[in-house]
């Protein structure tokens, strides 16, 4: 390729980096003036959408792309004559204006493709427009001929580029772009963060050498402390062998040179311990500025790959409005925690996620119209998308105002597609049965429509979850709505997980798909079919040996009289499953490597990191693992002992994402306190009232009453004044510390320096 065509092909993957932009803008702005806002918005709006229009046509021009030009030319006249007051906003005109935005995107992507432009298409456009602006055709968005809505198809990555911004931004839905901006390749920024994978590794090695030099430090003292204790046998020898040579069997001349030799190690032992202590200090003092350093230059290249979740919300509303209008409903979809930030792999691998669950929350959740007034709702329904980020997680809720699910009708269609016996249909939980909507092929619809009822929407949710590591719970209430949540790791880069040894073995489990940690007593096992049971949250799981499903040679190592089974309950989706394990290690962020193209696909192994000991440690697929499982013999362990209660001093933890609590009472339990826990502060306050607590573990970031009032409250009342109260948040602010002590909170830590350890002292 010769340097013209290359600057040619440079300067077009530059054009379509801006048009996607400007095409995001009038989306989303042209949704905003159909809401029909106050006079002072409308004027702003059209000033935004007429520069968008006419900043298309001169950089199409630029670029020698005519039909692009032209189709933003006409777009560029409308906006004017809006501007001016010779045309006012109507229904029909946004349906003559929207496929004009289409039609740029498609043009562009026809000409990448080198695909003929399809011109009667666009003077079919233009001629619908002349009539809607003269005032000689209604449309009807429903009626006519035209391409159903899809899903919405622009890239969440801007075309494998992302923009490192320089200057702040201000809060909002789509930060703008100034001249304090580049675009760099994805590929280049994914380099570099495998540079930064390496740089932690080499961090946690220089832990472990720390760890060896304080080992070393511990084996000197202690080497100090028995000379200590047998100085005084030295000396007598030493004076003994000075006055009385016949009073030990060997000669002055033979223990003279041990004696010296003796002195002269207590000086040397001495002189050690300062080299090594002033070693250890050092070493010390250089691995915290290299943790620093390291932990600054991880956090700047993270949020290099971050981007705002607006990316990816921008671009439903105007996929929620074809909808709505094509199935002839009145909704209003709501936007919240938009500029809540994520990696731009977990953007991507949600977009279909997101996009199935809100189709079927309009065709499936929403009611009509007529049949919502008939209820005694509102006519109009609303569905809201909110994300919010708790500690390394992100949660994402898509809410409907609508019909909820008709258990009963999962459980019909779950017989007639013969997925189980109406008798086993009929005894399953109402939460089992819920979670049966993500089976393959199910569909409760009896009409197969262009939006959803095919049975493959809930499908694909639980699969991109699944590879994500991720978890989806459902809530949901007849006549009321239902409410998704997907929990998801931040990042794919690096991964906090829970260390377990199996079979002589250390494996990492992703924290977000642990549910439960607990020391089971082998009394209290049950059986599920002839296999081993356990009973957690009023559910019956099978408990199977970790080492026998991963296919390890060694087995786990045989119980001490009296001694708990450590067990972990994972969770992908709507699968849980209990495994047995030998030992918990702890947690720890890693870095996620991949095996190589050697081993693209191995079962039950997601990927692997290194230790800072060195040791390779294979990361689990959750997803896998429970699959295997269910192939898998239980443990042998059943013991039938009784379970003797022992009275434990009880913890309330309160916190409104279901992961951070979780974590929490598991960590808790396995420290041997009683947990119970709440979502939010009314609920916690309900149970201290009713309940007898030793401690609170409190967020401050929830619904309906958060941890300040709820601080407040207890504080507040003679009978809980004394009540210990932590406060565990992700508010770091110097102002949300000083609130926390003024409102009676004993403890105040932060989730960014928050760890198992620190929990348990404080």
């Amino acid at each position: 390729m010769d340097r013209h065509e290359e600057f040619k092909r440079t300067l077009l993957a530059t054009f379509k980096g801006e048009l996607d932009d400007h095409l995001g803008t009038l989306n989303r702005e042209l949704l905003a003036l159909e809401r029909n806002p106050p006079q002072d918005e409308q004027e702003a709006i059209l000033e935004e959408v007429f520069r968008a229009a006419h900043s298309i046509k001169g950089a199409a021009r630029a670029v020698d792309l005519g039909n692009i030009s032209m189709l933003a030319h006409r777009l560029e006249d409308v906006f004017s004559a809006l501007r001016r007051g010779d045309l006012s906003p109507s229904s029909s005109l946004f349906d003559a204006l929207f496929p004009f935005v289409d039609a740029l995107r498609e043009n562009m992507a026809a000409h990448l493709r080198g695909e003929p432009i399809p011109m009667e298409n666009h003077q079919q456009m233009l001629d619908t427009l002349e009539a809607v602006m003269q005032g000689k055709e209604e449309i009807d968005s429903v009626q006519q001929d035209t391409p159903k809505p899809q899903a919405p198809t622009e890239t969440v990555s801007q075309e494998n580029e992302t923009r490192p911004v320089v200057q702040e931004e201000q809060p909002g839905y789509a930060p703008k772009l100034t001249g304090e901006t580049i675009r760099v390749a994805t590929t280049k920024l994914d380099i570099l963060m495998d540079g930064i994978g390496e740089l932690l590794v080499s961090r946690m090695r220089t832990e472990q050498r720390l760890a060896e030099i304080r080992a070393l430090q511990a084996n000197l003292t202690q080497w100090q402390k028995n000379w200590r204790q047998v100085r005084s046998h030295y000396n007598r020898i030493k004076g003994r062998s000075a006055t009385d040579t016949a009073a030990t069997p060997w000669g002055h001349q033979d223990i003279t040179p041990v004696l010296e030799f003796l002195a002269n190690n207590e000086e040397q032992l001495a002189d050690l311990d300062k080299d090594i202590n002033r070693l250890g200090y050092r070493f010390a003092s250089d691995y915290g500025h290299l943790s620093l350093l390291t932990d600054d230059l991880q956090e700047g290249v993270r949020r290099v790959r971050m981007l705002p979740i607006a990316s990816l919300f921008d671009l439903f509303p105007r996929m929620v409005r074809d909808l709505t209008r094509q199935r002839r409903k009145k909704i209003v979809l709501h936007l919240e925690g938009a500029d809540t930030e994520v990696d731009r792999q977990v953007l991507e691998a949600i977009k279909d996620p997101l996009t199935h669950l809100l189709r079927n929350a309009v065709d499936h959740g929403i009611e009509n119209p007529d049949v919502r007034e008939a209820a005694g709702k509102p006519r109009q329904g609303n569905i809201t998308l909110r994300a919010a980020q708790k500690g390394n997680t992100i949660v994402i809720e898509i809410r409907d105002d609508g019909a909820g699910i008709d258990v009963e009708a999962v459980r019909r269609a779950a017989v007639g597609r013969g997925l189980m016996s109406e008798a086993e249909a009929a005894n399953l939980s109402e939460r089992e049965t819920i979670d049966l909507i993500f089976r393959s092929g199910l569909s409760t619809h009896h009409q197969v429509t262009d939006i959803s009822g095919r049975g493959v929407g809930m499908d694909v949710v639980r699969q991109n979850l699944e590879l994500l590591q991720g978890v989806v719970t459902v809530d949901t209430s007849t006549g009321q709505g239902t409410t998704f949540t997907l929990t998801l790791p931040l990042t794919m880069a690096t991964n906090h997980v829970l260390l377990v040894e199996v079979a002589d073995q250390i494996v990492a489990v992703p924290t977000t798909t642990v549910e439960r940690m607990m020391l089971v007593s082998p009394a209290s096992l049950g059986s599920i079919e002839g296999k081993p049971a356990i009973r957690t949250q009023d559910q019956p799981l099978p408990l199977l040996s970790l080492a026998r499903v991963l296919e390890l040679h060694g087995e786990e190592k045989p119980l001490a009289p009296n001694q708990k089974i450590p067990v972990i309950v994972v969770g992908v989706v709507e699968k849980r499953v209990a495994f047995r394990v030998d030992a918990f290690q702890g947690t720890q962020e890693v870095v996620i490597k991949n095996l190589g193209s050697q081993l693209k696909r191995v079962r039950n192994v997601a990927g692997a990191t290194i230790l800072g000991s060195g040791q390779v440690v294979m990361i689990l697929n959750i997803a896998d693992l429970i699959q295997s499982a269910q192939l898998a013999p239980g443990t042998k362990t059943l013991v039938p002992v009784e379970v003797s209660e022992i009275s434990r001093r009880r913890v309330l933890v309160v916190d409104d994402s279901i992961t951070t609590r979780t974590l929490e009472k598991n960590i808790l339990e396995n420290a041997g306190y009683d947990v119970l826990v709440a979502a939010d502060g009314v609920e916690a306050w309900g149970l201290v009232q009713g309940e007898r607590f030793d401690a609170i573990v409190a967020d401050i970031d929830m619904p309906r009453m958060d941890g300040f009032k709820l601080t407040e409250k207890v504080k507040a009342d003679d009978l809980y004044a004394e009540l210990p109260l932590v406060l565990v948040t992700s508010l770091e602010s110097p102002e949300d510390r000083i609130r926390g002590m003024e409102a009676g909170a004993d403890a105040y830590i932060t989730k960014g320096a928050f760890d198992q350890k620190n929990l348990l002292e404080t």
